[in-house]
């Protein structure tokens, strides 16, 4: 099971274990109301949505911080060819909505996969055109609405290396400053079928 962990959060992939905990929060109106798929997620659904998601173009992680599971953060779609996945993310411990944890979570990811070991030159994000509060967080992060989206109610944002590696390091600067364990990322995990060969080859000579 690949874990990342920096600026003390822990994001764990996601298991099929998880998968109910995911769905019981993620059937709830006061996150659903914020996604374009509102209808409710039935148990077989949740299986059969984790089956097709448990690969290599697509990692979902539990978000862990001070001991508690609190939401859930992803890249997924990965395209090779295109260079891009589409990212994600929802706090559902209402403790932590509007925390640090969100940001913390969404830098570690990114450093991980545009820095660390470069899978990818963009990431993209969807948005819905009233959730005002998720497009200014990502605005930080260095996402730029995509020409074409003015007038979409869910909008497409893209982030550019180069952008992020701007926004970046304010924003991981500040992160070290705020946190309690320092800006070392740190990853565990052993190799397999379902993760990138680059992930894997980090792996293989792990440092956590």
């Amino acid at each position: 099971m690949l874990v990342l962990e920096q600026y003390g959060v822990r994001l764990r992939r996601m298991t099929a274990e998880d998968a109910e905990l995911v769905r019981y929060w993620r059937n709830q109106s006061d996150i659903a109301n914020f996604m374009e798929y509102r209808n409710y997620i039935t148990p077989a659904a949740q299986v059969a949505w984790f089956a097709s998601i448990n690969n290599k173009n697509n990692y979902y992680f539990i978000i862990e911080f001070e001991g508690r599971r609190i939401g859930l953060i992803n890249a997924k779609d990965y395209n090779d060819e295109a260079g891009f996945g589409e990212g994600g993310i929802f706090i559902w411990d209402k403790d932590y909505i509007g925390s640090l944890a969100a940001v913390f979570s969404s830098l570690c990811l990114l450093n991980f996969l545009l820095v660390k070991i470069n899978v990818c030159r963009k990431s993209r994000v969807r948005i819905l055109k009233t959730n005002e509060r998720a497009i200014q967080y990502n605005k930080m992060l260095g996402y730029k609405l995509l020409p074409g989206q003015e007038d979409v109610l869910n909008q497409l944002y893209e982030l550019d290396l180069d952008d992020y590696l701007m926004a970046g390091k304010k924003l991981n600067k500040a992160a070290e400053v705020l946190s309690d364990t320092g800006p070392e990322l740190r990853y565990d995990g052993d190799p397999d079928d379902t993760l990138d060969p680059r992930i894997n080859e980090l792996l293989i000579h792990k440092s956590l």
